[in-house]
């Protein structure tokens, strides 16, 4: 799978979390409370709703449309049967950070 480098790890020693656009898809990166980074896709799975617009409390994100609830740690749906929102790879090397360029087990 391929990495390209996004940020540095740095980056989030005061931010929790930064929003970046990767293909043309809304994708964000994470500190969790434990300290682990993950990315996680931002786009709601009900109508295509950017969910960097909607609240976000801790591993919770709360669709600003129509209150669709996510666990971003997971992407799992906590309010409707829904498809899970995908994952995305990192990889840090020293302070720099890198990502996959498509969600985990897209078949890239």
């Amino acid at each position: 799978m391929k990495y390209v480098k996004i940020a540095k790890v740095s980056d989030f020693e005061t931010n929790r979390f930064r929003v970046f656009s990767i293909l043309a898809k809304k994708v964000g990166i994470f500190r969790g409370e434990d300290g682990e980074l993950f990315a996680t896709e931002l786009v709601c799975k009900h109508q295509n709703w950017d969910l960097s617009t909607g609240r976000i409390d801790d591993n919770l994100c709360t669709c600003p449309r129509h209150g669709w609830q996510y666990d971003l740690r997971t992407g799992e749906c906590l309010n409707h049967d829904s498809a899970p929102l995908r994952r995305y790879g990192l990889k840090c090397e020293g302070d720099d950070l890198y990502i996959t360029l498509r969600p985990l087990g897209s078949g890239q």
